[in-house]
């Protein structure tokens, strides 16, 4: 008779066995860039067209790179994108690493759910289907979007997933454009007892286009999300994302540039080409999976990727010696994109953090 545990007994033993024997233990696969939506925060945005979405990899590369994933360790797999549904052959990639026994999570707008997906889910379902609802009226939905009659394609896929009692987490970008409407998304979600995530930390594009750094909602607003929401409420459980819960960040103080878990050999990042690279928001160097064995995949992340992450600061940066390092939200990919420069301050994180410290 096979012993039950719990999901989080299981989840942390595999967790530590597999960092003891130096594997990964996620991996966050973009499947395609396309999407329904064109969102002026997102930091994917310029790659969701035609030109960059024929170069992606095929239903038979996807599944040969899916067997590499699993044949280097990693037992929990997020299709994000873009939308990975919008994928023609999604079923038959999701079914492809359902059968391999990951632990699947799939990161998506809802826009693209069909009766069709939802109903191959609902006899196979992932651990989580994490949607992004981010107006609960079609003016404010529409105006983050910025596509005429996703608000009713986006509800419509939203009432999908709950009619089959799919596993569900809602998480909201919270900006300029739905300030003033988080309290009614909070309302509409809570009816429908939906778990529900908001989060403000919107950085430059990977083309280090800083649009979407224009929306960030003012650091004394955020206080106030604090309160609509409660500190706690804002800590992620599942995947570690923490929000706006600042003032209980603990980071170690030392010169490394990076005091975040990259290179650490947790988990990978693939995007829609097959290249594995460092962290979301930094894509070089990369290696292809197509193109590269095992042996060379295991080096790069436990040798390049560990080297980018030990990098210690060369500049004057005030970075380096300050003395609110444990509470801020600032990390040297964001910085990258937005600057140019890993060791550079954010001002706007620099304010985030004064702002913790004087409520500690």
């Amino acid at each position: 008779m096979i012993k039950e545990i719990q999901y989080k007994t299981f989840s942390w033993r595999t967790h530590k066995k597999n960092w003891q024997i130096n594997r990964p233990n996620v991996c966050q696969f973009e499947l395609t860039f396309s999407c329904d939506l064109h969102c002026k925060y997102c930091y994917l945005d310029r790659y969701n067209k035609p030109s960059f979405i024929k170069k992606e990899l095929n239903t038979k590369q996807i599944k040969f790179i899916l067997d590499k994933i699993y044949d280097l360790g990693a037992v929990w797999l997020c299709f994000s994108g873009g939308d990975p549904l919008k994928r023609k052959d999604f079923l038959e990639i999701y079914a492809y690493a359902k059968n391999k026994g990951f632990i699947i999570t799939i990161f998506t707008t809802g826009v693209s759910m069909t009766k069709e997906i939802a109903d191959y889910l609902e006899k196979k379902p992932p651990l989580v289907i994490e949607i992004t609802i981010n107006g609960v009226t079609k003016g404010t939905y529409e105006r983050v979007t910025r596509v005429k009659g996703s608000y009713e394609k986006a509800m419509e896929g939203l009432n999908l997933i709950l009619k089959k009692k799919l596993p569900l987490k809602v998480k909201t970008m919270a900006t300029r454009q739905n300030l003033e409407e988080l309290a009614r998304i909070k309302e509409f979600l809570e009816e429908r007892k939906i778990r529900f995530r908001p989060n403000s930390l919107l950085h430059a594009r990977l083309d280090r286009d800083n649009t979407p750094c224009s929306l960030r909602i003012k650091p004394r607003e955020i206080s106030n999300i604090d309160r609509l929401f409660g500190v706690e409420s804002t800590k992620e459980d599942d995947d570690g994302a923490e929000v706006y819960n600042v003032h209980k960040r603990k980071r170690p103080t030392n010169n490394r540039v990076f005091r975040c878990a990259m290179g650490g050999g947790d988990g990978i990042n693939l995007d829609p080409y097959g290249d594995m690279f460092p962290c979301n928001c930094i894509r070089k160097p990369a290696i292809n999976f197509l193109d590269s064995n095992l042996e060379i995949i295991k080096k790069t992340i436990s040798e390049r990727f560990r080297e980018i992450a030990n990098l210690e600061f060369k500049s004057g940066s005030k970075c380096r010696s300050c003395g609110f390092v444990d509470l801020c939200l600032r990390c040297p990919g964001k910085a990258l994109l937005e600057t140019g420069d890993m060791e550079a301050p954010i001002e706007y994180f620099c304010e985030l953090a004064h702002l913790a410290a004087s409520r500690k």
